[in-house]
């Protein structure tokens, strides 16, 4: 569209040509012998010169009118980029000048939204304010979109498109889903609760969104797919969600027996909520080492039962999400003490810990309400004792049994190793949280580069004329974290399709298995310590409105902070993941793709913007940062040297290495999208958003890539200013970017994320008591 002959007519036969102040109206046509005031004609020499002094008296009047054009262009309302403009005729006064009246025609050439086309606009007074929907317009006009969304859309959507669809269609249609905030918490986990059992029993084109049996059904993404939408709603019902299906739901299932210790109904009632489940493994004493847990369960082999018992305060089951209010049934772990008093390592039990029709704890169980929480106040936490008989069938028994004699038979002979498979459910866990913090991630941006675009601010006139998403202090936070976002989704999606490729081999190859136990331990804290660096930024960067509970930040927040420690603390996570890397390089194992060539790459001095040169990069620094601690662990005598060597000397090393192989992945991820989009557009933007993601790496640890000569001091220089180039290129671009995570309006749900004027134009209480204030997708 090209904003040019702006012409302001007026009745005469005079005619002089001058250049416009604004580079972004080229040139500006002034008819004189006004019937208005809008400019003085000039007074003229007796040969009819007109002087310089003139000239410049009217450029400068000019540059007032140009100023009134401006603002009707801000004023349009039409959606689609290049609107037009209504003939307009209207009285102001600018900066002091005298007033008058005029017609103001923005003549374009034949296209988009003309009035042959059918299409009307309001008139416009320039002293009327700006409205989001214009701000969003202007930056259209100003910025349009380089890329194909739908093509963008496709790739960091990644599966389950239609299902995805269907999900949020159904989650948008009923207000049960808009965020409510003045409620107290017994509210709040009702609304939890409702909103799940909403999910759980609408059935869509392809059935249900989401069952437990979809863990060995033909499509186990789904399970990913529904949390990630969930993630966009509620975090609370999301984690409702993941202990029911994956922890609770899935750990039956896997390791459970149909017909000893579930039947297919009691599945059915798992995916209705008819029955509630909950997931007993953490205790107050047991965290991160669960394996010595003190809860536990002694065999009579009279009675052909088990005793669980909590013995300390230290063994209360901790933190039990559904446990609080809802929950039925629990997995509870236990040290299983056989009928022979041989303690066997930790088994699973399924327990009923309530009534189902009365709702009070059964006999032996002591339920504890862990209260308010700094987020999440719709997950109904809980602390758990028990001192219960249970029946033999309560041992979830794939792989162990009891003997006639009351000795236990098992598959896995090592007690450790048991230990590894009955909680082998955490690892699917761990991609339904970063699968829910993903979304979380994508909802944030969203949120935030939609009021930059429309938050006007000062600009070179001196008046709030300009988007606050043109400022390159915001370009420069929110480029990189966008960047980021996209790049540890194709990491998480890349993590979701090779579990799911190894899990019919999970707990019969364990040397195989070790991939998915790498990229799960490893994708989880990416993701999830991602998802509280994008919410903290976005919330600074929308300012004063970011501190308000309807934007939605404060309970995004909360939500990340229970996803850095949930089913594993992201820095113990990482120890695992080096600790696994180092057994997998020992054993010939190739995580990633190897780069021989690196060396000769990185020698050359090559281009700090080539796509080859940014992996020669990052595959050095995470083979170098291995070799590293593999001589520092090879250097050890005995266990007690492997203690200290692992966790009192080398912790930043060890940290290093796990972060080193996450963001290798997550740029391996970022140019196989790249190469494999056949879209030009969505090609270039994945490339620039490629670009953007090595160079904030690179700049976030350029003291190791100095130090250890990767790159000389002219390359990091290189370096700082591409990245402050792409921001540059990609900063306009913003706004389609988080098109393209297709989000609907319904479920974004924030004030400054559509028409926050309007929605401030009534006494709101802070709540959004409707959509009605909601404009089309901005």
């Amino acid at each position: 569209m090209e904003f040019i002959n702006m012409n302001i007519l007026t009745h005469g036969d005079e005619s002089s040509e001058i250049a416009s102040p604004s580079s972004m109206y080229p040139k500006l046509r002034v008819t004189h012998a006004f019937h208005g005031k809008y400019v003085e004609p000039p007074t003229r020499s007796e040969n009819g010169g007109v002087s310089a002094a003139e000239r410049k008296r009217m450029q400068n009047q000019m540059q007032m009118v140009d100023r009134q054009v401006y603002w009707m262009k801000v004023a349009a309302t039409d959606t689609i980029a290049g609107a037009q403009y209504l003939e307009n005729t209207s009285t102001y006064k600018a900066e002091g000048q005298t007033k008058g009246k005029g017609k103001v025609e923005a003549e374009v050439g034949a296209g988009v939204g003309s009035k042959a086309q059918g299409r009307s606009y309001p008139s416009y007074s320039p002293g009327k304010p700006w409205t989001p929907q214009s701000a969003r317009n202007q930056w259209m006009q100003l910025h349009p979109p380089r890329f194909d969304i739908k093509a963008l859309y496709q790739v960091v959507e990644g599966d389950n498109h239609s299902m995805r669809q269907e999900m949020k269609a159904f989650m948008a249609s009923t207000e049960l889903f808009r965020p409510k905030y003045n409620i107290s918490i017994a509210e709040e986990r009702e609304l939890a609760y409702k909103r799940l059992y909403a999910i759980c029993n609408f059935k869509g084109r392809a059935g249900h969104f989401i069952s437990v049996n979809d863990f060995e059904g033909e499509n186990p993404l789904r399970i990913f797919a529904a949390h990630e939408v969930a993630g966009y709603a509620d975090g609370s019902m999301a984690t409702k969600m993941t202990v029911q299906f994956n922890l609770f739901g899935g750990t039956v299932l896997r390791l459970g027996k149909q017909g000893v210790n579930f039947t297919p109904k009691f599945l059915e009632e798992i995916d209705s909520l008819a029955s509630i489940g909950c997931f007993g493994l953490t205790e107050l004493g047991y965290g991160n080492n669960a394996v010595e847990m003190e809860t536990t369960a002694t065999y009579d082999s009279a009675t052909k039962q088990f005793h669980i018992l909590t013995p300390s305060t230290l063994a209360q089951k901790y933190w039990i999400t559904n446990s609080a209010i809802h929950a039925h049934y629990c997995v509870v772990f236990a040290q299983l003490i056989d009928g022979n008093r041989k303690k066997q390592g930790v088994h699973a039990f399924l327990v009923q810990i309530r009534d189902h029709k009365t709702m009070m704890p059964m006999p032996g169980v002591k339920i504890m309400d862990m209260g308010s929480k700094m987020g999440c106040n719709g997950v109904d936490n809980g602390k758990l004792a028990f001192d219960v008989k249970a029946p033999q069938t309560a041992l979830l028994c794939k792989y162990s049994t009891m003997e006639d004699n009351g000795g236990l038979k098992s598959e896995i002979p090592n007690i450790r190793d048991r230990f590894l498979r009955v909680a082998d459910q955490l690892l699917s866990g761990r991609l339904c949280i970063a699968s829910m913090m993903q979304g979380t991630s994508k909802l944030a941006l969203t949120i935030t580069i939609r009021y930059c675009a429309t938050r006007m601010c000062v600009g070179k006139t001196g008046k709030s004329d300009t988007a606050i998403l043109e400022y390159q202090l915001q370009q420069n936070a929110l480029c990189p974290l966008t960047a980021k976002c996209v790049a540890v989704g194709l990491a998480l999606q890349y993590s979701k399709h090779r579990w799911a490729a190894l899990l019919p081999i999970a707990g019969v190859d364990q040397d195989q298995w070790r991939e998915a136990v790498i990229l799960c331990c490893s994708t989880k804290p990416l993701v999830t310590t991602t998802s509280e660096e994008i919410v903290r930024v976005c919330r600074e960067r929308a300012g004063g409105q970011g501190y308000l509970s309807a934007n939605r930040f404060g309970a995004m927040l909360g939500f990340c902070h229970a996803g850095q420690t949930a089913e594993g603390d992201n820095k113990v996570l990482l120890v695992k993941t080096a600790k696994e890397l180092l057994i997998a390089k020992s054993k010939g194992m190739k995580i990633l793709p190897d780069f021989k060539g690196y060396a000769e790459v990185l020698k050359s001095g090559g281009d700090v913007s080539d796509m080859q040169f940014q992996r020669a990069l990052f595959a050095a620094r995470e083979n170098m940062r291995t070799q590293d601690l593999i001589r520092l662990s090879s250097a050890v005598k005995n266990n007690t040297e492997v203690f200290d060597n692992w966790m009192l000397r080398n912790s930043d090393e060890i940290q290093a290495v796990a972060n080193s192989f996450s963001e290798r992945l997550s740029l391996e991820r970022m140019c196989e999208a790249e190469k494999a989009e056949s879209n030009a557009g969505a090609a270039e933007i994945l490339k620039t958003l490629r670009g953007v993601y090595a160079m904030d790496c690179v700049m976030r640890d350029v003291a190791y890539f100095a130090t250890q000569r990767l790159l000389s001091l002219d390359q990091i220089k290189a370096c700082k200013e591409e990245l402050v180039r792409l921001n540059g290129v990609l900063g306009p671009q913003l706004p389609y970017i988080v098109d393209a995570f297709d989000i609907p309006e319904e479920l974004v749900a924030a004030p400054i994320a559509s028409d926050w004027v309007k929605y401030n134009s009534y006494d709101n209480q802070g709540e959004n008591v409707s959509l009605s204030w909601q404009t089309n997708k901005l």
